[in-house]
């Protein structure tokens, strides 16, 4: 009987040693991506932007004249259970074969900017706002979403 014991004992080692560990950072859970969500507008209507990493959401305003010419920036911490919402809403291989192109903005016009980044590939498509793009919708309203709600943050 003292083999088996001594089997048990190596499995609990291993699995003490290499088992789940509740400690897990958001970066073992997803890989390394890096998402931007522009509104951008010709003239003087600026640009309105979210930028989110492992780690959090940056937010950018920027009006470059007018009466409301400013700029205003704000972050926040992103959590795992928001960073898991987020990464799961699309896929990054569906993403890559969108070939989404416009130039609103060329001609004074808005136009609503994605850009994916992952392992140093980055794809970018553009499109007129409020464009509801089949493979994509689910993260096109959570983006949305978050680009409200870090506007409206103090």
């Amino acid at each position: 009987m003292k083999f088996p014991v001594k089997q048990f004992i190596l499995i609990l080692f291993v699995y003490f040693f290499t088992g789940c560990n509740k400690n897990d950072t958001i970066t073992e859970l997803e890989p390394d991506f890096i998402i931007e969500y522009k509104l951008q507008c010709g003239w003087c209507a600026g640009l309105e932007e979210i930028k989110i990493t492992l780690s959090k959401i940056e937010y950018l305003r920027h009006i470059p004249c007018g009466e409301n010419e400013g700029t205003v920036q704000k972050e926040r911490p992103l959590s795992i259970e928001e960073w898991t919402l987020i990464s799961s809403s699309f896929n990054f291989n569906t993403f890559k074969t969108l070939t989404y192109s416009e130039c609103n903005v060329c001609v004074d016009g808005c136009d609503e900017v994605i850009e994916i980044t992952r392992d140093s590939k980055t794809h970018k498509i553009s499109y007129s706002p409020n464009t509801k793009i089949k493979e994509i919708q689910e993260f096109q309203e959570l983006l949305s979403n978050l680009m409200t709600e870090m506007s409206a943050m103090d």
